[in-house]
């Protein structure tokens, strides 16, 4: 008899990390990311919306118009400089995103602004 038959046998979950073969991470982050942003515009006023802010590492802000991913983990933010105001597009590891959302007041005759989600998928 050895040592190893005198422990108690339990079942020991693998030591994998959870997730990190899911081919529809990407997906699954922007359908959140979605789902939040339609439950936070419901709370709204009806002279508010969100602005959604995507800050970059070296501190700069890009103002968020439109939301795509490409599984399995890029995602892609389309919108604008917030200093400049310069059109751009941001192709990011979901794990390293980070987005502000905040209300702010709309400007009276202005329509409330909502971001665009698109899949970027090829098939």
């Amino acid at each position: 008899m050895s040592f190893l038959d005198l422990l108690p046998q339990i079942s020991i979950p693998p030591m994998n990390a959870t997730g990190v073969d899911d081919s529809r991470l990407a997906q699954r982050f922007a359908d959140r990311l979605k789902s939040r942003l339609e439950d936070m515009e419901k709370e709204l006023a009806d002279d508010e919306q969100l602005e959604v802010v995507a800050f970059l590492p070296s501190g700069k802000a890009v103002v968020v118009e439109a939301i795509g991913y490409e599984n399995p983990a890029l995602i892609t933010l389309r919108g604008q400089e917030q200093e400049s105001g310069k059109e751009c597009t941001l192709l990011v590891h979901q794990a390293s995103l980070q987005v502000l959302v905040s209300v702010e007041r709309l400007s009276i005759g202005r329509t409330r602004k909502r971001i665009a989600f698109e899949s970027l998928e090829h098939i």
